[in-house]
């Protein structure tokens, strides 16, 4: 029997590489970190439910790239969720924007 990363390589020899990323530069880091992670975190604080786990795999993603994965979520700041009461959340929840 092989080892995984021996049948990995024979695997990609027959051009039986998989379906996944090829490259860091991956969606699922650069686009779910900033748009999926961070707002999980941020209502979680305005909710009063902590996403520790969330919040080190942002910044375990923002050090392993080199960059700053929540600077890259464009869309927040436009919403101000930043510094907002529970209150005013549970209300955007009901009445909408």
């Amino acid at each position: 029997m092989a080892t995984v990363s021996e049948m990995n390589q024979e695997m990609d020899r027959q051009s039986r590489g998989g379906f996944g990323p090829s490259t860091i530069e991956s969606r699922y880091i650069l686009e779910d970190v900033p748009f999926g992670l961070l707002p999980t975190v941020l209502l979680g604080k305005i909710s009063g439910n902590s996403a520790i786990l969330h919040e080190s795999g942002i910044a375990i993603f923002s050090a392993a790239y080199g960059r700053d994965l929540k600077g890259d979520n464009d869309i927040l700041p436009a919403l101000g969720f930043e510094g907002m009461a529970k209150a005013d959340l549970e209300n955007l929840c009901r009445k909408g924007f």
